[in-house]
């Protein structure tokens, strides 16, 4: 996959290349800037990157998915079924009723701070 990046690369630095050299030559054949010529440069190279940013998403979904698909056939032997799996006990209360004022550690003073306001 590693050579498959690089030709996109590649690919694309050859297109922004080709771009910028027919913008110039269609700006330096006319008296000024000619603004269609250059628009459509601009918008070829904006979809250029888009379509290099795609293919290298694409590679980076394909490497992954190869990833993942190496580690389910190493399979873990102690994996249980979700269907058979018990759920963990909970460690106390989901909720606490106290305010974090009242949780918080109160810091300690620093010297030479004056306390400015209290809440």
């Amino acid at each position: 996959m590693k050579w498959v990046g690089r030709m996109v690369a590649m690919v694309f630095g050859l297109g922004v290349l080709a771009l910028i050299g027919a913008l110039a030559v269609l700006i330096g054949r006319s008296d000024g800037v000619p603004p269609l010529p250059v628009f459509g440069g601009l918008l070829a190279l904006v979809i250029l990157i888009l379509l290099a940013g795609a293919c290298l998403a694409l590679i980076s979904l394909a490497v992954s998915a190869r990833r993942a698909l190496r580690l389910l056939e190493q399979g873990a032997p102690e994996a249980v079924p979700m269907d058979e799996a018990e759920p963990a006990p909970m460690q106390g209360p989901p909720f606490s009723p106290y305010g974090l004022a009242e949780v918080a550690a109160p810091r300690p003073a620093r010297p030479g701070r004056v306390l400015v306001a209290e809440r």
